[in-house]
């Protein structure tokens, strides 16, 4: 895989994973107070929703994205969502979004996070092209 492929895959997983896509047309987001008053207070069993596979190039990103956090690498995994999920916004912005999130960190360092996510992101995808 090269740094095309990589970044193609990367820009699929943001459109499929980044949000904003049905927030405006009446499918808001589901959360946790939303489920519980459906459910009228209580929280039903079975770990919770499970997507259906289909295995698109989205889903092996956000798989390879969990992987990395799994791993520990936290930062460079939400510095990689924040690169690709906020792709228009301006660098400052992005870093002002690692903060709240307790990763402040300095323009040299978010590019550095960003290297070692990609890295991690193409080595699992080659891993699993190779299986």
């Amino acid at each position: 895989m090269d740094k095309k492929q990589l970044e193609a895959r990367l820009v699929q997983w943001a459109e499929e994973y980044g949000g904003g896509r049905y927030e405006n047309i009446g499918f808001a987001s589901r959360n946790v107070l939303q489920s519980l008053i459906e459910h009228q207070g209580f929280m039903p069993g079975g770990g919770g929703y499970r997507g259906i596979l289909i295995n698109t190039p989205g889903d092996e990103v956000q798989s390879a994205v969990l992987a990395m956090e799994a791993f520990g690498y936290i930062r460079p995994a939400r510095t990689l969502r924040c690169e690709y999920f906020l792709k228009s916004a301006p660098l400052e912005l992005k870093l002002q979004n690692l903060r709240r999130v307790g990763i402040d960190i300095k323009r040299p360092t978010y590019y550095d996070y960003l290297a070692i996510g990609k890295a991690f992101v193409m080595g699992q995808l080659s891993k699993e092209m190779a299986a």
